[in-house]
């Protein structure tokens, strides 16, 4: 299968390539435009998150939902879905009915993913449904785990929520430390599906894709038409240049790129962003990105660090400001973020407008206009009135 692969990967201009610092790559073998479709892969498995909304299993639509009448945990937005995923949810709708009412309240969109990725492979198996070069549980077998690489506490997570799929398909013979690995597996390779307004709609996994590596100045974009993902040039590419996405928000600076990269995807970024760490550009990106404002309100400057006098200094008109006020400010942010957040995630929309238009003001007096803190806090903001409204 993954020699087929490779007839596959030619067609679309690519091939995989073995770096020791990064393992498997694709090279481009011609030139892409930006806005050309470089790859597309249809998922491997995917599912809707619950918390997002909503969301046909099959096309992730939110219109004309009915639940499915066995399991009632399943919606479809029509027949067409229905039959399209009904091999599938035939054996997981049988297994779902099965749960007591505690085992499905555990079932998060994680778990039931690897449900789906076993089922897969067994009807793939067994022949029940087809098995292509670009879709198939070897792809998904040569994915890394990085289980050497994971703490004793996520080893424990993933050791049991491994015993509780091998407890909702009871029928299956599993092997507890493939579902553990295969849940490393997710954590550093399923992607986040979103709509065309980046709305987070479900998760997949896509072996294939998953082998573009990362960048924090990436040459190419993963897009997702309903559920296939598709990855498009943002810059010219020329031949024999690796192609590359971005994991993570881009938008932020390169102490917090790596740390989100270290702790997701366990790796170093060495990217032409993340090697100007302490250099002078990038300490002024950072205090762009993430910087707090000068303290004379009419001043649109962004403070540096002043080691030396423990304060920190306006780039623009030198004015310092104490580290301790900051710290104060700060932490007052924090604690008002973290109440807006739980009154958003139990529903109460109202407070949590309330809490936010707080922490706006508070960040107004911490954070320069372009800050990437204070932007968050303006779409939840936005997000939130837009709620309300259709509410209401």
């Amino acid at each position: 299968m993954m020699a087929d692969l490779d007839g596959i990967l030619s067609r679309c201009g690519l091939k995989i390539s073995f770096t020791e610092e990064k393992g498997r790559c694709f090279i481009a073998t011609r030139n892409f435009s930006p806005g050309e479709v470089i790859i597309s892969q249809e998922p491997y498995a995917a599912v809707v998150n619950p918390q997002d909304g909503l969301r046909c299993d099959g096309c992730f639509k939110s219109t004309n939902l009915k639940k499915c009448s066995t399991c009632r945990m399943v919606w479809y937005c029509g027949i067409s879905c229905q039959k399209s995923e009904w091999k599938l949810h035939q054996l997981e709708c049988a297994a779902l009915v099965k749960l007591s009412e505690d085992r499905r309240k555990m079932l998060t969109a994680t778990i039931r993913l690897m449900v789906k990725l076993l089922l897969k492979r067994k009807l793939q198996s067994e022949r029940v449904i087809p098995m292509t070069d670009n879709n198939n549980y070897e792809l998904v077998e040569s994915l890394m785990a990085h289980m050497s690489e994971i703490g004793e506490q996520k080893l424990v997570l993933y050791a049991q929520m491994a015993n509780l799929v091998s407890l909702i398909l009871p029928s299956l013979e599993l092997n507890l430390k493939e579902i553990a690995q295969n849940f490393s597996k997710l954590a550093c390779n399923a992607h986040t599906i979103c709509d065309s307004e980046l709305r987070p709609m479900g998760t997949g996994l896509y072996p294939v894709i998953s082998i573009i590596n990362h960048s924090c100045l990436p040459n190419s974009v993963l897009v997702f038409e309903e559920k296939v993902a598709v990855v498009r040039a943002v810059d010219f590419i020329l031949k024999d240049t690796e192609v590359t996405i971005s994991y993570i928000e881009t938008a932020a600076s390169t102490e917090t790129r790596q740390k989100a990269l270290k702790e997701q995807y366990l790796f170093t970024c060495k990217c032409p962003r993340c090697i100007k760490l302490g250099h002078i550009e990038d300490i002024q990106e950072t205090a762009t990105l993430e910087g707090y404002r000068c303290k004379d309100m009419k001043c649109d400057g962004f403070l540096l660090t002043n080691p030396a006098e423990n304060t920190y200094i306006c780039q623009q008109c030198g004015l310092l400001r104490d580290q301790n006020e900051i710290k104060k400010l700060k932490s007052e942010a924090e604690q008002v973020s973290n109440k807006a957040s739980v009154s958003l995630s139990s529903g109460h929309y109202y407070e949590a407008s309330i809490l936010y238009k707080t922490l706006e003001q508070l960040q107004l007096e911490l954070f320069h206009c372009f800050s990437t803190s204070l932007l968050q806090t303006r779409e939840s903001l936005l997000k939130e009135c837009i709620h309300r409204y259709i509410l209401y």
